[in-house]
């Protein structure tokens, strides 16, 4: 007689590439391998460094879905701002739920809403992970790809720098206020040049000479 009894635990065939990432490295190693895996696909392109677009809306897991809809169809964001709108996402949360669930994350390492937060894997999680880092998943829709080696390694799993520079190095953009000051900078400096200042000078000499030739009618 069979007795009815708890399924068995994941094990790293049944792990995909955003619950590897997941647990691995929490919230942020996920959002990072999906777009690395999006941006390789060409389904969201690098608008400008540290600056991401979404160039085909496409999607095929609810991850991915999550993070177009962050990144959004107008404009460009940040992987900084990107992971910030993804912090209370139910479709990012789910993944580390179900790890929990199925006893390859502790509880208290579910608390990963902020990004630099990595979870808490279980002794069965560990395996897990030991498992696949020896033997990375072959799903053709990620295999060879950077994607798996951001998900087991983090940012440093993108070999190529300037690609990892684009992608992942935030550039400042300066407020209102520091844009005016630098205006002011620009025009105080263009006033200072003698050829600015000549056709400064020549403009006030023919106004006066105007008003000259006006008193002389």
């Amino acid at each position: 007689m069979t007795t009815s009894g708890a399924a068995p635990p994941l094990g790293p065939c049944d792990l995909d590439l955003y619950d590897i990432a997941y647990l691995a490295g929490g919230l942020a190693r996920l959002v990072d391998s999906a777009l690395v895996a999006m941006v390789e696909a060409g389904r969201v392109r690098v608008h400008a460094p540290g600056q991401l677009a979404v160039a085909e809306p496409a999607r095929r897991h609810p991850v991915e879905a999550a993070v177009l809809d962050a990144v959004g169809t107008r404009g460009h964001r940040s992987v900084d701002v990107i992971l910030w709108r993804l912090r209370d996402d139910t479709r990012i949360l789910a993944v580390g739920r179900r790890l929990v669930a199925e006893g390859l994350v502790s509880r208290w390492g579910t608390v990963l809403r902020r990004a630099n937060r990595a979870p808490v894997p279980t002794t069965a999680g560990r395996r897990v992970l030991r498992s696949v880092l020896a033997s990375p998943p072959t799903d053709p829709a990620w295999a060879g790809g950077r994607a798996v080696l951001v998900a087991l390694h983090g940012r440093n799993g993108v070999d190529d720098a300037l690609l990892r520079a684009s992608l992942f190095e935030a550039f400042p953009v300066p407020t209102a206020k520091e844009r005016a000051v630098g205006l002011r900078r620009r025009l105080d400096a263009a006033r200072s040049d003698p050829f600015f200042a000549g056709r400064g000078g020549g403009t006030d000499a023919g106004g006066g000479g105007g008003g000259g030739d006006g008193g002389g009618r």
